[in-house]
């Protein structure tokens, strides 16, 4: 089996896993539309499949190749018709057209099944590459199998272009715009290797239902972002992941099979090479999390002017869960908040990012601060603001519980890169005291 045997039939079952997992998750009021989307998937699997195996059978597989031929051109009708439904059954035009589609490719898959001499004068296989001698020449089906064909892409994009201009919100149309710009490109693709090319060129007839996997995937990969569909079950989520995992590793085949048969001239990496390739996409895709983890980690911390607010909120919502250690929780906070200094004082005791000497007759002046009616941060008297001054902390806000009672409170030393305390190093910082505050157990410490 070669890679692009391999690559067609892992895509084939993305595409089938896609359309089911999209049916499955699509609400009651587009599961009908999403229906369309299921039967076209599993148009493109038989497209895709018969492609593949018929251009890897050997030379003694006279009798099975004839279904495989079938398969490759019923396969495309199965594929695109539904498409027409997909995009335009909400409309009355669009139900007329898909009628005549499937009135169309029925007749011609029917009179194919029945006498495949309409279409080829013969099937080829051997070493040097399987290929069907199509009936070009004083025949007729092959130039209405592409008219149809070319027909169907151009109402397909054409109601899929209505579609989204008139879509009820913008999650849809985004989805759509990108299933429309994505089938233009692979109709294009497949108008070239598998319409304009297979009557002198049969061996890439395999690019057209590749290509058209991958933008299926795309499709699925959109709806599940724009919320088309919900994968609400523990189970549809494992498949979610699998799918697009999956279909990263196939993009990845891909481009190494193009870039392997472009600088060493030869038609398939060997078997070594192969598994040696798919084990190392394989292991970096499953180390993608780990890798984006520690790059946001480090892009929080290295870019001193701004404040990643959504990477620290994630963090602190991953902390609300367990039990953490205070200094740990400041010193996180002064990296990534990008403050030379934070501490928490809770119940008479400094927990801070660094080392910092405060009397405890210091401290108590400190948590005795009058409670700001407007807002969290304190205003410090002239002990405490002498104090500060010597420690180089700039601010102080109060920690309050779920009931707003409050238990402690959080001090802040200069911010890194500024010469002076601006309001909006406040208000970041005010954004997340009180998701800061439900992460530490204040009855715990207030117990300790």
């Amino acid at each position: 089996m070669n890679l692009i045997l391999i690559l067609l039939t892992t895509t084939a079952i993305l595409t089938f896993l896609s359309g089911l997992l999209s049916v499955t998750g699509a609400a009651k009021n587009d599961r009908g539309r999403i229906a369309w989307f299921f039967v076209s998937n599993l148009g493109a699997v038989i497209w895709a499949i018969s492609c593949g195996y018929f251009l890897n059978l050997p030379p003694d597989a006279t009798e099975i190749a004839p279904w495989f031929v079938r398969g490759i051109y019923i396969g495309a009708f199965v594929m695109l018709v539904p498409l027409i439904g997909f995009s335009g059954w909400k409309y009355r035009i669009g139900k007329v057209l898909t009628v005549l589609f499937i009135v169309a490719s029925a007749v011609m898959s029917v009179l194919l099944i029945h006498d495949p001499s309409l279409l080829y004068s013969g099937i080829f296989l051997n070493n040097s590459g399987n290929r069907v001698e199509l009936v070009t020449s004083g025949g007729w089906y092959y130039y209405a199998y592409a008219v149809i064909i070319a027909l169907s892409v151009i109402v397909f994009n054409a109601l899929t272009f209505y579609s989204a201009r008139h879509a009820r919100s913008k999650r849809l149309r985004n989805a759509d715009y990108i299933l429309l710009v994505g089938l233009s490109i692979a109709g294009v693709v497949s108008l070239v290797t598998n319409l304009i090319m297979p009557p002198s060129n049969y061996s890439l007839i395999w690019v057209g239902p590749l290509t058209l996997s991958v933008v299926m995937l795309t499709y699925f990969y959109a709806i599940l972002k724009y919320r088309v569909v919900s994968v609400s079950t523990p189970l549809l989520k494992v498949l979610a992941y699998v799918v697009i995992l999956t279909s990263g590793v196939v993009v990845y085949m891909l481009i190494f099979y193009l870039v392997f048969t472009a600088l060493f001239k030869l038609p398939n990496p060997s078997a070594s090479v192969l598994v040696l390739n798919f084990l190392m996409i394989v292991i970096v895709l499953l180390l993608m999390p780990v890798i984006n983890e520690i790059m946001a980690s480090i892009n929080s911390m290295i870019q001193v002017g701004q404040v990643d607010i959504a990477y620290v909120i994630k963090k602190l919502n991953h902390l609300a869960s367990r039990n953490v250690d205070l200094r740990d929780l400041a010193g996180f906070l002064a990296d990534h908040l990008h403050f030379a200094y934070i501490g928490f004082i809770i119940n008479g005791r400094l927990y801070g990012s660094k080392s910092l000497a405060m009397s405890p007759a210091e401290l108590n002046s400190i948590s005795h601060l009058k409670t700001n009616s407007r807002g969290v941060w304190q205003e410090p008297n002239k002990t405490v603001q002498k104090t500060f001054d010597e420690l180089g902390l700039k601010a102080v806000a109060e920690l309050r519980n779920a009931k707003g009672k409050t238990f402690g409170q959080l001090v802040v030393g200069k911010p890194l890169g500024k010469a002076s305390f601006e309001r909006r190093d406040l208000i970041q910082l005010e954004m997340i005291i009180n998701l800061v505050a439900t992460v530490i157990d204040s009855e715990k410490h207030l117990r300790a």
